[in-house]
Parts: structure tokens; sequence; C-alpha cells
């Protein structure tokens, strides 16, 4: 693998992991301000997804900004 590949993932993955952490905010937000019970656990449970793909190694690309 050369070293402008590794690079390209490189940026793909911080891209993800700052997108992953952009939702998994928004979704918390959401949940705050949600008011009905199964829309606040909807957002909360989204939010916990993202914060979970945005911890190291575990940035999808099928959860990039471009997709």
């Amino acid at each position: 693998m050369s070293n402008n590949d590794t690079i390209a993932r490189t940026d793909r993955d911080s891209r993800n992991r700052a997108y992953n952490v952009a939702r998994a905010e928004w979704h918390s937000h959401r949940a705050l301000i949600s008011t009905d019970g199964s829309s606040k656990i909807l957002h909360e449970n989204f939010a916990s997804l993202y914060r979970a793909r945005a911890e190291e190694g575990n940035a999808h690309p099928a959860t990039s900004a471009e997709f």
C-alpha cells in the first residue's frame, strides 16, 4: 500500500469520526428537547450509535459525510 493510500484513508477516517461526533451531538440535543418518550428514546439510541462509531477504530465508510 502506498503512502498516499494511507494518507487518504486517514483523512477519510477523520472525516467519518467528525461526522459521527456531530451526528451524536445533534441526536443528544434532539433527545433533550423531545416532548414525547418515544422520540427521546429514538434520539438517545441514535446518539449512542454515532458515539460508538466515532470511537477509534469504529469509523465506518457508510457513515461518512459524503454518503
